[in-house]
């Protein structure tokens, strides 16, 4: 590898080669580019989910929802302002997120939903990676409430979906921006609902995020 192609972008080297006519180097270039996108990806995961261990085991399970809160209101919530663009677009832009997260996502529809149902790039990554045994030994939570859906245990790093995605958009709107249903073991896939028509989420949706559903 010469400089330039150290110091120049790999969207810049691939549309080069793509200009040239030269598919195999494009293809090459684009494989060497997935490689470093998986790369990064996957040490902010892992930094993510230790700082979150960090601060729930020094700290308790509490202050790792304050963190996420914290995180909510200083960049998820401006990012979700404006008009809602309906059911069918939030459907798509959570599918190209989990698709550029490395997930493989099926798509079902009813009268009532969307739901995708994909195999985590992220929190399920983890989860099939055994990153909360040791030696990464990341947090589980173990106080079951509103973060972590209700249930008995949760991988630290999938109570931003909770909190971020259910508890946080509740109280900023009134209805939750997914109904999820994390991993619970290897293997498992994550799904995500979107309702067509907000009437029709479920009642127990709001009650395992500790809220009222709106009048």
């Amino acid at each position: 590898m010469d400089d330039r192609q150290v110091v120049t972008a790999p969207a810049d080297l691939i549309a080069e080669a793509i200009d040239v006519g030269d598919v195999a180097e494009a293809k090459r270039r684009l494989g060497l580019l997935l490689a470093d996108v998986e790369r990064n990806k996957d040490y902010s995961i892992n930094w993510i989910a230790s700082l979150l261990s960090f601060i729930g085991r020094r700290m308790g399970e509490a202050a790792v929802e304050e963190a996420l809160r914290d995180f909510g209101e200083r960049y998820v919530r401006a990012r979700r302002a404006g008009d809602d663009p309906g059911a069918r677009k939030r459907m798509e832009a959570i599918a190209r997120a989990m698709k550029a997260n490395g997930a493989n996502v099926e798509l079902t529809e009813d009268d009532e939903a969307y739901t995708l149902s994909f195999r985590c790039g992220s929190g399920g990554m983890l989860i099939d990676g055994a990153a909360y045994d040791e030696p990464r030994a990341y947090l589980t939570l173990r106080q079951a409430g509103p973060m972590t859906f209700g249930r008995d245990e949760l991988p630290v790093y999938c109570a931003h979906c909770s909190v971020n995605n259910e508890i946080q958009p509740i109280e900023w709107d009134g209805v939750p921006a997914t109904v999820q249903e994390p991993p619970r073991a290897p293997g498992d896939r994550c799904l995500h609902r979107i309702y067509k028509d907000p009437a029709s989420i479920p009642d127990d949706v709001y009650e395992r995020a500790g809220k009222v559903r709106p009048l």
